[in-house]
């Protein structure tokens, strides 16, 4: 009797974890400015540009999701300047295609070289905070997802304001 529940009980709980599953996901993103998308959605606020060529990589276990962020900004075919974030928060897989997430973003803004980078990680560079609601969605059979992220965003070079910068990337992207 005690061998069949304690089966039991690790069944359910293996059936549990593969439920909440763990996956990586890989995206490009497009800056909104790209998409030829100037407001926030019903709204008549501007949408600043936030990298018009990018990528994400998330990794999600259950409903948590760990992953960074860059997003860069061209002169013609030349990188002039990128963004760069770590994220963490809460991605649900509301139907099997559909997923919400919503993220916590800290980065570091307009970084030029590598060495800037690690500037940042020390923090020695001026750190932006924001959040990241996305939404997406998974083709039947296929590992690609596609969907559209917003950002709002404190602390932006260039910005005094205590109102959030807003923009918004679309994305596309493979989910292992």
């Amino acid at each position: 009797m005690r061998l069949r529940t304690a089966a039991a009980l690790a069944l359910l709980s293996t059936a549990g974890v593969a439920r909440a599953g763990v996956s990586l996901g890989i995206e490009a993103t497009i800056g909104a400015e790209q998409l030829g998308v100037e407001r926030a959605p019903m709204s008549g606020d501007a949408l600043r540009s936030m990298g018009q060529l990018g990528g994400t990589v998330l990794l999600r276990m259950g409903s948590l999701a760990v992953g960074a962020a860059a997003g860069g900004y061209f002169q013609g075919s030349r990188l002039e300047r990128y963004d760069a974030s770590g994220l963490a928060g809460l991605a649900l897989d509301v139907l099997p295609i559909l997923r919400l997430e919503l993220l916590g973003e800290l980065g570091a803004a307009n970084l030029r070289t590598r060495e800037d980078l690690d500037a940042a990680a020390a923090g020695e560079w001026s750190t932006f905070y924001g959040a990241r609601p996305g939404v997406s969605l998974k083709l039947p059979a296929f590992p690609l997802r596609v969907g559209v992220w917003g950002l709002a965003r404190w602390g932006l070079p260039g910005t005094t304001s205590s109102d959030p910068a807003l923009g918004m990337l679309g994305r596309v992207g493979i989910e292992f």
